[in-house]
């Protein structure tokens, strides 16, 4: 009976084992999905972010390549019944665990210098925007696809002095950038068609690119602390597994060896007459050396 209870806990521990593998398979894709976006959002904004804001974003991706191969070792492990593979499965589980976690206070701690930095480095690049053709790209970027102009408003580029070689748009004696054009009307001058903006963004970038930022590095550390929550269960299982299928492999060598004791057992008991026979005596002969005819 008890050892009937083992085998029904050792599959159904391996069974639950299996749904884990396969829920780390799922949420390991995502995860790489989610590290890969948002890895590209900071790469659009790359100029005004440090090298370190790409860390957990990198991390994030490489924990989820290794939870697929991991996967690899837990299903092969509960489906052979394989004590190592289960009890390697748990082990690397651990260390990626740790990374996780890692990964989730780095993404936290660089959330809380998301603002100082960009307001820093937005302000610190504003004025060589007709120099260095980086931060036009950059500043063209943000300001068509968030939607603003300049880093407080547009008022902002009232501060840069303009280059003759690159046209603009005039606004109370500012020369405004054409990335910052919300509404355009077409014209024809001389027969030629010409777009006339009409409204420009009312925005300044600044609060949109840091609630962009911000909130990416918050989705970066959610991400790491689900999955690390996932993980801590898989964990349980393994360990679970493996000692239940140490005790179940135990309980089967006892079994086969009472089996086997109980064989020799019955084989004697029904062959009496070869215990009680008797056996002939052995005469042991001194010896004085050899004799010599």
């Amino acid at each position: 009976m008890a050892q009937n209870n083992l085998e029904v806990g050792m599959k159904c521990i391996k069974y639950m084992l299996l749904c884990v593998t396969a829920i780390f398979v799922l949420t390991s894709a995502l995860i790489i999905s989610v590290g890969t976006t948002i890895y590209a959002i900071y790469h659009d904004v790359a100029f005004f972010l440090y090298d370190q804001m790409f860390s957990p974003a990198t991390f994030i991706v490489v924990i989820g390549v290794i939870m697929l191969f991991v996967s690899l070792f837990g299903c092969i492990g509960a489906l052979k019944e394989s004590t190592c593979l289960v009890n390697i499965f748990a082990v690397i589980l651990s260390l990626v665990l740790v990374l996780e976690v890692a990964a989730a206070i780095a993404a936290y701690t660089l959330r809380g210098q998301v603002a100082r930095m960009l307001d820093e480095n937005l302000r610190a690049s504003l004025p060589y925007y007709y120099t260095y053709p980086d931060v036009t790209d950059s500043y063209d970027f943000i300001q068509n696809r968030l939607n603003c102009c300049g880093v407080d408003s547009y008022l902002d580029w009232g501060e840069v002095i303009s280059d003759q070689s690159h046209e603009g748009i005039a606004v109370a004696n500012i020369t405004v950038p054409f990335s910052c054009c919300a509404e355009t009307r077409t014209q024809y001058v001389n027969e030629m068609q010409v777009e006339e903006c009409e409204k420009l963004y009312a925005n300044g970038c600044l609060p949109r690119i840091t609630y962009l930022v911000y909130q990416s590095a918050g989705l970066l550390g959610a991400g790491a602390m689900t999955i690390a929550f996932i993980q801590i269960i898989g964990i349980v299982f393994s360990f679970s597994l493996a000692t239940s299928i140490r005790k179940a492999k135990s309980e089967r060598e006892r079994r086969r060896w009472e089996i086997q004791e109980r064989m020799i057992n019955a084989y004697t008991s029904l062959s009496p007459d070869t215990e009680t026979k008797e056996k002939k005596p052995v005469v042991y002969v001194p010896f004085h050396g050899q004799t010599v005819a």
